[in-house]
């Protein structure tokens, strides 16, 4: 359970940079928009997303590629690292132990 939370707060955090730099990026250009997966993926490292997609369709399949990751890379990186992170909270929580429960 400590590892789901730890990983939940994680996931929480990057998603709230990410949500930073949307609203940094809107103060600057004056239209708001989400930062897609793809767009922070390039961001971070350009040359991993450029050698990801013939790796993954050589050595796996090219169905993998096109039309399942170039479709998740288009989503916004802040669903992607938030909804995870809100399973892995919900995983992770503290149970109550039925023993101290009244009926």
């Amino acid at each position: 359970m400590l590892l789901f939370r730890v990983l939940a707060w994680g996931l929480t955090f990057l998603a709230g940079v990410v949500l930073v730099y949307d609203l940094i990026s809107w103060a600057m250009n004056g239209s708001f928009h989400l930062t897609d997966v793809g767009t922070l993926w390039f961001i971070l490292d350009a040359n991993s997303l450029q050698l990801a997609e013939p790796a993954v369709a050589r050595y796996l399949h090219p169905f993998i590629w096109h039309p399942v990751i170039s479709t998740i890379l288009l989503w916004p990186a802040i669903a992607i690292l938030g909804v995870p992170a809100l399973i892995l909270f919900w995983f992770g929580r503290r149970r109550r132990s039925s023993i101290f429960r009244s009926n």
